[in-house]
């Protein structure tokens, strides 16, 4: 009996060596499989005829006789992209149609501008204004093809700086009007 009993341990010995080699070969030709499935990264260069390389026009050279110069205009072009807003964020009304209210185009502004209110919840248009010169204002003013009922609404007011040609948008900015209806 002894001697059946050692000749089981020495086939399962036996057994280790190949299935350690098949694993390896395995992992082998995984690892092999793997690398040419695996798409490289194209390597775009300054050549690339379809998306060739332009400098960017944000950019500021270290140019230190015109630095002063740059700085200047950037400023400028900043004062001049701000737009100062006067209003109260509320329009009164007794009969839905005329709401009393305070909208301004701050004399602190570069533009003349118009604006235009949007009723949040259906994005109608329902009242857009003439000119206003700088330093103007508007105390009051007409929906134009609609009346409200009693109760309160969101509005969206949206201002529009215009261009010395009266015609071309140079800023715009969206702030909230609540209309209320007595």
């Amino acid at each position: 009996m002894d001697e059946t009993k050692n000749e089981k341990p020495q086939k399962s010995r036996k057994k280790w060596p190949a299935i350690l080699l098949l694993l390896l070969l395995a992992v082998s030709v995984l690892i092999i499989w793997r690398f040419w499935h695996t798409p490289q990264p194209k390597n775009h260069t300054p050549e690339d005829k379809q998306n060739p390389l332009e400098y960017d026009g944000n950019v500021i050279t270290g140019d230190s006789q015109n630095m002063q110069e740059v700085v200047d205009e950037l400023n400028r072009k900043a004062k001049e992209g701000q737009m100062n807003l006067q209003m109260k964020t509320q329009a009164v009304s007794t009969d839905g149609k005329s709401f009393s209210c305070y909208l301004s185009n701050s004399a602190r502004n570069s533009y003349e501008m118009y604006m235009v209110l949007y009723l949040d919840e259906s994005q109608e248009e329902i009242y857009r204004s003439g000119l206003i010169p700088l330093g103007g204002h508007i105390e009051k003013f007409e929906l134009k093809d609609t009346t409200l009922p009693s109760g309160t609404y969101e509005a969206t007011l949206v201002y529009n700086q215009v261009e010395a040609d009266q015609t071309t948008v140079h800023a715009q900015v969206n702030v909230g009007l609540t209309l209320i209806v007595q």
